[in-house]
């Protein structure tokens, strides 16, 4: 979530949570649903799919699958000499900067074919582009600089909010991924599939409170209609920040009974996720003799340092300014748990993120003028002569050893 929308949720999340509690006492509402009883929630499956998702706080049950592909495409010698991740993370409008980051990188020249995407909230929303290739850039570029809030949201009647699962309605959004999305598109996130790639999408799992990561490469080799809606749906789910935007249901299979799973933003579990922790991915490597430099890349769409203010001494001003808290200490929380097990694992570890001390505020949800400008200086960064960090910085320091200020970039 940007800075601006967090202090805007806060308070929203604060006023539905009090005002629907006084509902439901007097009347009961909210929408209806079947949910999956808690004592079958780790047994849940997706009719008709295999192998599509699993939950992000362990190892895939496919792992070994996996790793037997990439060794014999490493025997027929169809894997780069060097291996790139590259992980995206949430962030609202912010996603502008990562956005201008990536098309900068092209231009700069060294902008690898990566093997692994993944993407969280605005970041699960660029990721399958950003897998495509610099071939999409033009549509990145334009996505996070003309479109404003009334092309993806919409916002319901205060009484439609109370009464609902949100603030405001997505289907502005569910559109706009139909036609971007689409079936030649993710017809190409099939082939890429096949060559040994991978795309990860990761949502919420609200009822099991847990991290699922979706394997949208996966999905996309069914071929079928309702194959490629699951896939603008888990997209659609991982940016759905809770209350603001509606949930995402989808029906699985626990036992013989069919119920709705509740998906909203990857967020809540994770601002930023690469392969599980759980994935001792040097013990993996070798057991089949790769021995290829492995880079992930991180871009994390925020500044990661909180500026200190004079909170106002009222409910919204204090949820507000502890929501942000919550979100920016979290991502920080994964940045270091990415490094240390990069460093466990002998990856090189990248890491970009927004200035510190750039302060342009947005003047609503997603402001092209606002995303214009930080797409602008992602796109300098990128070309900038150090653009990376080796180590998350210091949670103190206003700016890292080797980090080059906003106002020197933007000249």
């Amino acid at each position: 979530m940007s800075r601006d929308f967090q202090r805007k949720y806060s308070e929203w999340s604060f006023r539905l949570i009090l005002f629907s509690t006084m509902l439901a006492l007097l009347a009961g509402c909210g929408l209806k649903r079947n949910p999956i009883p808690v004592e079958m929630q780790a047994q849940a499956s997706l009719p008709g799919y295999e192998e599509v998702r699993f939950f992000g706080d362990t190892t895939p049950k496919h792992m070994d699958k996996v790793m037997k592909q990439w060794a014999e495409l490493s025997r027929k010698n169809m894997l780069p000499d060097e291996i790139s991740f590259l992980s995206l993370s949430g962030g609202g409008a912010d996603g502008a900067f990562g956005a201008g980051f990536l098309c900068g990188w092209t231009e700069r020249g060294d902008r690898p074919t990566f093997g692994l995407v993944t993407g969280i909230s605005t970041g699960a929303l660029i990721a399958p582009f950003a897998f495509m290739g610099s071939d999409y850039d033009p549509f990145v570029e334009m996505f996070y600089t003309t479109f404003e809030t009334s092309d993806l949201v919409q916002q319901r009647s205060y009484v439609s909010a109370i009464s609902g699962d949100s603030v405001y309605s997505t289907e502005p959004l569910k559109k706009a991924l139909k036609e971007f999305v689409n079936h030649e598109f993710i017809a190409k996130i099939a082939q890429e599939h096949r060559k040994g790639r991978r795309l990860l999408i990761g949502t919420t799992n609200l009822d099991a409170m847990r991290p699922v990561y979706w394997d949208i490469g996966a999905l996309a080799q069914y071929g079928t209609p309702e194959a490629d809606q699951l896939i603008r749906d888990v997209i659609l789910a991982s940016a759905s920040v809770p209350v603001a935007f509606p949930p995402v249901y989808f029906k699985v299979k626990a036992g013989d009974k069919i119920y709705d799973e509740m998906h909203v933003d990857g967020g809540v579990c994770n601002q930023v996720f690469s392969y599980p922790p759980s994935v001792h991915l040097a013990d993996e490597l070798e057991k089949i003799g790769e021995k290829r430099k492995i880079t992930l890349y991180v871009i994390r769409n925020d500044a990661l340092v909180t500026e200190g203010v004079q909170v106002e001494p009222y409910i919204g001003g204090i949820a507000a300014r502890s929501l942000a808290g919550l979100i920016r200490n979290q991502g920080i929380g994964d940045l270091f748990r990415m490094y240390y097990t990069s460093q466990r694992d002998g990856v090189d570890f990248k890491l970009t993120f927004i200035p510190p001390d750039y302060n342009e505020k947005s003047d609503e949800l997603f402001s092209p003028v606002y995303m214009s400008k930080l797409f602008m200086l992602g796109h300098s960064m990128a070309k900038a002569p150090k653009p990376w960090h080796s180590a998350p910085p210091s949670t103190t320091a206003r700016k890292g050893p080797d980090a080059v200020p906003a106002e020197v970039i933007l000249k």
